[in-house]
């Protein structure tokens, strides 16, 4: 009866007595109440069903406030200490309202970012950060990990976004970034470290099989690989980059994963890890630097959608990001040439392969593409615009982003030519040519070992200087090779030349041990590099002591280790050996070695010689400049020994020893006459018209 009464009423009211909830006296067309407020009086003419529709609205709205508490408590419960997340997909900080405001900027080390010393578990509640050190840890990262050597966030909003990020992003994060800055890794610090990459693992592993891909996967998958890779487990690093790549490649080329910024800069930090440290298949032949140099075709994704042209299988057509503008570009492009000169000192050389000075041959590539990235860099890139020598310590420290990809730049570029000319690896591609070697080419490839690695030399001294220490684990490769060429020569002749690359040999080593101090895998890479030169002994040669004063002593060296120090995914490795830690017990490691391996090894003979002046096939003697012409300074023919006393005057006059001529370009570093990527010789007019360029 009352129900009834109620919907009879409801059926009565006019619209402006049933929103004020009015008591209507019903009249029409006007009731008294409006008649007596001035108000103007409606009735509907479906009052029934604007009345459930109403309710249905009410019921919905209560739905809905019903839906948002039960979310907001599980909210509660996630972003509790006793409760931690159960899931990979969750973000270990996520509370309604906490997007983190502008703070002020601090010191990376005002506040502490971890108490290594705790003995507390390893749970996942153990391995997460105290959020109010999170920012912290982000600047950390910014600060030592940003470009260098890739660049997965924008720095803008970087820090604002940490505590909404999936937690295995944040625990690779973390991983990486608490390692800074340097410092000596504890047992505690290590083991805990070692947690979070596992944790980490686990939970993009999880996410993957799960078939939950988001963007922070590929971005976890690129922390990881780096973090992998400079603790040495090499295999696991190139797991996790291949399957980066799969993933990126899976996404359709007009299609977006996450944010499209982001996704960008992702898709080109996998290429970067290609290319720095990526599996390079083994392979034999003429051509076999360039089966395993060949950009990886993720260049080729994704051209389109953001550049809007069809992709032609370049990076240099890829579309905007942070990885294609700026210093940033050239980075990645010269990671090119440097996995074309990875492939090259890996690569096994077969017998039919072309000499070095062939244009066929794996050498003329990798050195076209080298200069061809000399061609491209602008000049506010290049040395001498940049005045490094005059920056303070102060000003590095600030603009690591900056400076920190341009080193990298300066030292890559300058170990290419080292690697690709390095008497090791040219004496493989040698061994079968039966020929006198090209006087030139001789000249040649010493120029480079010569100029190039002085200035690494150099580079290792500025930064010793400035207290200015590199983050990024690829240079310390860089260093070994070099490392690798002072070790020939000190055991030279010359007095000077051989003090002069002995202590050269020391820095480097020094040098490394002190980055060995945060990365595992290069401490084992300076300890290959000692055991290198512990391996080095005296072969008696009667003919150096008898008849024939002349020729120099030979000496005997651990070949292969030489060799595989001058792989990179092999030299930071126990022994340098090939890492197969990723493999279970019922993994049978082989004992065999391929016999021509083991014959290029031990015809190695050049320690002890300058270049490649020592190889069987030089001739001893040529002179450099023809008959009464004046040889100018610092300039002449490399000679390989002794002979020099048996020819007259005018024509030793024209000779010029190959170790003189390496002391001169290791020492003259004073000057700016040979400075790297400079263009002052051309002319100031030359130097306007380079520097309107289209970069």
């Amino acid at each position: 009866m009352d129900s009834t009464r109620i919907i009879r009423r409801v059926r009565q009211a006019c619209e402006p007595c049933r929103r004020k909830k009015s008591k209507c006296p019903g009249e029409r067309p006007i009731c008294s109440y409006c008649q007596r407020l001035g108000q103007h009086c409606v009735y509907n003419a479906g009052g029934v069903a604007a009345d459930q529709g109403s309710l249905r609205h009410n019921r919905k709205m209560e739905y809905r406030i019903d839906s948002l508490e039960e979310k907001m408590d599980h909210l509660i419960e996630r972003v509790s200490p006793v409760n931690m997340p159960s899931r990979p997909s969750a973000t270990p900080y996520q509370h309604l309202g906490s997007r983190p405001g502008r703070r002020r900027t601090v010191s990376v080390d005002d506040v502490p970012c971890w108490n290594w010393n705790n003995d507390s578990g390893v749970s996942l509640s153990d391995l997460l950060i105290p959020k109010e050190n999170m920012l912290t840890m982000g600047r950390l990262y910014l600060a030592w990990c940003h470009g260098q050597p890739i660049a997965l966030f924008k720095p803008e909003t970087f820090l604002d976004s940490l505590t909404f990020r999936d937690l295995e992003l944040t625990l690779a994060l973390q991983a990486l970034s608490l390692r800074y800055p340097p410092s000596t890794l504890t047992p505690q610090k290590r083991e805990k470290l070692d947690s979070m990459e596992r944790e980490s693992r686990s939970a993009v592993m999880n996410r993957i099989a799960s078939s939950a891909v988001e963007l922070s996967t590929l971005q976890t998958l690129c922390i990881l690989s780096m973090v992998e890779f400079a603790d040495g487990n090499i295999a696991q690093a190139g797991l996790h980059v291949a399957i980066a790549s799969h993933l990126a490649q899976s996404v359709q080329s007009n299609s977006m994963l996450g944010d499209a910024d982001e996704f960008n800069d992702c898709v080109r930090s996998i290429i970067m890890l290609q290319n720095l440290q990526g599996c390079i298949a083994p392979a034999t032949g003429p051509g076999s630097a360039l089966i395993g140099g060949q950009p990886p075709p993720i260049s080729q994704i994704h051209a389109a959608a953001i550049s809007g042209r069809e992709p032609s299988g370049s990076v240099h057509d890829a579309g905007s990001s942070q990885m294609d503008s700026g210093i940033m570009k050239y980075v990645l492009e010269l990671s090119e040439a440097w996995r074309m000169a990875r492939s090259y000192a890996a690569c096994r050389v077969g017998s039919d392969a072309p000499p070095p000075w062939n244009q066929h041959s794996d050498y003329s590539s990798v050195m076209n593409l080298h200069l061809e990235f000399d061609c491209r860099v602008p000049l506010r890139y290049r040395f001498a615009a940049n005045k490094f020598a005059e920056q303070d310590t102060h000003d590095l420290e600030q603009k690591r982003d900056y400076w920190g990809p341009w080193l990298y730049i300066q030292i890559i570029y300058a170990v290419i030519p080292c690697i690709v000319n390095h008497p090791f690896l040219l004496s493989m591609r040698l061994k079968n040519f039966r020929q006198t070697l090209p006087q030139s080419f001789i000249h040649h490839s010493f120029e480079y070992i010569n100029r190039h690695a002085g200035w690494i030399m150099y580079f290792i001294n500025m930064l010793e200087k400035k207290s200015f220490q590199i983050a990024d684990p690829a240079m310390a490769h860089c260093i070994a090779v070099v490392a690798t060429i002072h070790l020939q020569h000190s055991f030279v002749e010359d007095r000077p030349l051989r003090d002069k690359a002995q202590q050269g040999f020391e820095k480097c080593i020094g040098f490394l041990r002190r980055m060995g101090g945060t990365w595992p895998y290069i401490s084992t890479m300076a300890n290959n590099l000692a055991k290198l030169r512990d391996s080095v002994g005296l072969l008696y040669s009667p003919r150096a002591h008898g008849a024939f004063p002349h020729d120099r002593d030979s000496f005997s060296i651990d070949a292969q280790l030489l060799w595989d120090i001058l792989i990179y995914e092999r030299a930071g490795r126990p022994d340098a050996g090939a890492d197969q830690s990723i493999f279970g017990k019922t993994l049978k490691v082989g004992t065999e070695i391929r016999e021509d391996d083991v014959r290029a090894a031990a015809e190695f003979d050049l320690v002890g010689s300058a270049g490649i002046s020592g190889h069987k096939a030089v001739s001893k003697e040529t002179p450099a400049y023809a008959p009464n012409e004046d040889a100018p300074p610092a300039s002449g023919v490399l000679v390989g020994g002794g002979g020099m006393e048996e020819m007259g005057g005018e024509a030793s006059a024209m000779l010029v020893s190959v170790e003189d001529r390496f002391f001169e370009g290791i020492g003259g570093l004073d000057g700016e006459e040979h400075l790297f990527l400079q263009a002052n010789d051309f002319g100031k007019a030359i130097d306007t018209w380079l520097s309107h360029d289209s970069f």
